[in-house]
C-alpha cells in the first residue's frame, strides 16, 4: 500500500503515519510532498508572511476558540511529532523554492523521522509544482523507492 499526499495531503499523510495499521497491510509506505511540520507552524508563518504579524495574541486566542468549539488546539495537530513515531519507510518530497511552505520544514521533518526515510529536493521548483516540474525524475524516484526492499 502507498499513502501519498500532497501540500495539505502530505501533512495529512504524516500525521497518519504513526497509526497503528491492519494486521493485513503486509507492506506500506508513504510519500509526503511538501507537506507542513505543524499546523501552527503554518498558520503562524502564513500570518508573519502575509500580514507582518506576530503569534501573540492571534494565534493563541483563535487556538482556544478552536478547542472550545471543536475539542482540539493547533498545538495538538503536528506531523512533525508522528513522523518522529513512525516505523514505516517514508519519502520527503519538497521543492527548493517553495514560499508556502518553506523548504526548511522539510529537512526539520527529515531529522524527526527514523530510518527508513529519504528526501529529494526538487530544484527550482514552488509549492507543489515537484510533479510538473520534473516529471520524469518524480516518477523514476517514486516508482524506486515503493519498490525498494526496505
Amino acid at each position: 500500500m502507498v499513502v501519498h499526499g500532497v501540500s495539505m495531503g502530505g501533512a495529512t499523510t504524516m500525521m497518519m503515519s504513526a497509526d497503528p495499521m491492519s494486521n493485513s497491510i503486509k507492506d506500506i509506505r508513504f510519500v509526503d510532498d511538501c507537506g507542513y511540520t505543524s499546523v501552527w507552524d503554518e498558520f503562524a508563518g502564513e500570518m508573519r508572511n502575509l500580514f507582518g504579524l506576530p503569534e501573540f495574541p492571534l494565534m493563541y486566542s483563535t487556538s482556544i476558540i478552536c478547542r472550545l468549539r471543536y475539542g482540539w488546539g493547533f498545538d495538538e495537530v503536528s506531523a512533525i511529532r508522528q513522523v518522529a513515531k513512525c516505523r514505516y519507510p517514508m519519502l520527503f518530497i519538497h521543492g527548493d523554492s517553495d514560499r508556502f511552505i518553506p523548504t526548511s520544514m522539510v529537512y526539520r521533518l527529515y531529522e524527526a523521522k527514523p530510518d527508513p526515510k529519504e528526501l529529494w529536493i526538487a530544484s527550482e521548483t514552488a509549492h507543489a509544482r515537484s510533479y510538473m516540474n520534473h516529471r520524469e525524475e518524480y516518477i523514476q524516484r517514486v516508482g524506486v523507492f515503493i519498490s525498494h526492499p526496505f
